[in-house]
């Protein structure tokens, strides 16, 4: 059975991932399990009031947003690090997904520690689905970010399995030799003209796509591709401002710096649209 797990803070973010992975869930005849953290570090008493109001509050949580619509579900309220206790929940339950709302940062703290989130990344071997968005419309247009190595075509095979009806947009972005340079003496040029500079390495990428969109069998799916030259993470803001992307999709490698450093980049930019949620893929997931 399909098994997703959702981690609910008790705050209006965690209300849109719940019903989202309920969703999930229910599409997929699996199981949801709805995880709640309390501080390890309070008195026991408080601990164990801070438990008994978690449950109460999460099974009103349940008949409020999801009525009688619910997929077979259990309630775990657990102590701990948030982080360390979702993995180690998601591990127990060998859960085919888990689901988490962005979490709210904290200036000093996440300084030193990152959010809930990020370290979370850090933590989980399967993919994870951040949830930004309230609008719980099916996912249609996904957007995947390209670079040809195995982590963005573990994204892509994951993305196509999981949904199979959305609309697939390939996004590579690419830069020239010496355009850098070229850039820094001059401030005059158009995309178009900076795009000379490039020579041949946008006909190698359109190569490299047809190459991989073959290899994937994708081709009946009939993917959105572009290819374009620019700053990466320049170029997908401005996709994503265009608002017509419901969710993207990242590869990353589980367990090393990568996944921590890439949320100061891309998925950064994902999330401070508001506008899409995010599925994080470790390289090492197959469909």
């Amino acid at each position: 059975m399909y098994q997703v797990l959702v981690a609910h803070d008790l705050s209006s973010r965690s209300e849109i991932a719940l019903v989202r992975a309920a969703r999930l869930t229910i599409e997929r005849e699996g199981h949801l399990t709805i995880v709640h953290v309390v501080d390890a570090d309070l008195p026991p008493p408080v601990i164990e009031a801070q438990r008994a109001h978690a449950e109460s509050s999460l099974e009103i949580e349940v008949r409020r947003w999801l009525g009688r619509d619910k997929p077979p579900y259990r309630i775990e309220i657990v102590s701990g690090d948030p982080a360390l206790a979702i993995a180690s929940q998601a591990q127990e339950r060998a859960v085919d997904l888990v689901v988490a709302g962005r979490h709210r940062r904290r200036v000093i703290a996440d300084i030193f520690t990152g959010t809930t989130v990020e370290r979370l990344l850090r933590q989980v071997d399967g993919p994870i689905l951040i949830v930004n968005n309230p609008d719980q419309s099916p996912y249609r247009r996904v957007l995947i970010p390209v670079d040809f190595s195995d982590a963005s075509t573990a994204a892509i095979r994951f993305a196509a399995a999981f949904l199979p009806n959305a609309s697939l947009h390939l996004f590579h972005a690419y830069k020239g030799p010496f355009q850098d340079y070229v850039v820094t003496l001059s401030l005059t040029f158009s995309r178009e003209e900076r795009a000379k500079f490039a020579g041949p390495i946008g006909e190698q990428a359109k190569h490299a796509m047809s190459k991989l969109i073959d290899s994937l069998k994708l081709a009946e799916r009939q993917p959105i591709v572009t290819i374009m030259n620019g700053d990466a993470l320049t170029l997908i803001e401005e996709e994503l401002a265009k608002e017509k992307t419901d969710l993207v999709v990242m590869g990353t490698h589980a367990r090393t710096g990568l996944a921590y450093a890439l949320i100061g980049s891309v998925p950064e930019a994902v999330l401070k649209t508001g506008q899409c949620d995010m599925l994080i893929v470790p390289v090492h997931v197959s469909s």
